[in-house]
């Protein structure tokens, strides 16, 4: 157990506050961890807003991921009131920056790592990796082989309408795609 979790549980255990006010974790006074007493009923009535604003975001991650705002109160149920309330006024939405993944492991077109962080963000997303294997080793009519050559058709548009030659600009990140996709 961290010492904040600790802290934070003897707080609620041991009501240091007077009455009428409620321990909201802690805050430092003169270099020393206090309680932050608050009066109960401002914490009620920010208590309402916040969980409000949560049930409001909830449903605009659910209807822009197009999933059901239930699945999401599920993975949520695990949290007490007052973890919620915690979560939501101290933490930022984590985003994971797949673009960044991407440039990191170096590899022309995006990586099963960067797909993957990338499917985190976009919960529901059907992206997926280059189809790697040699044209010749693909069963003719199979999905991976149709994958391919539409790539491989979409850039090759992609090349002629911005004029770029792989063979004179051979660093650009078209022509590393379509070296990767076996084009």
């Amino acid at each position: 157990m961290r010492a904040k979790d600790f802290i934070t549980e003897s707080l609620r255990t041991n009501n240091p506050c007077w009455k009428g006010y409620k321990p909201v974790g802690t805050k430092k006074k003169n270099g020393k961890t206090v309680p932050n007493c608050v009066p109960k009923e401002s914490i009620d009535k920010e208590l309402s807003a916040e969980f409000d604003l949560i049930e409001s975001i909830i449903d605009n991650l659910a209807q822009h991921n197009q999933v059901d705002p239930e699945a999401i109160w599920e993975d949520l149920e695990s949290l007490t009131d007052d973890e919620l309330y915690v979560f939501a006024v101290t933490t930022e939405p984590v985003m994971e920056d797949w673009q960044k993944t991407n440039k990191q492991d170096k590899t022309d077109g995006m990586s099963q790592k960067a797909v993957n962080a990338y499917r985190r963000e976009n919960p529901g997303s059907k992206l997926k990796t280059a189809v790697t294997t040699k044209p010749s080793k693909l069963k003719r009519g199979s999905k991976a082989s149709k994958r391919r050559s539409s790539y491989c058709s979409r850039s090759r548009g992609q090349m002629n309408m911005h004029s770029i030659n792989c063979s004179k600009t051979p660093d650009k990140a078209i022509c590393k795609a379509r070296r990767r996709w076996n084009c």
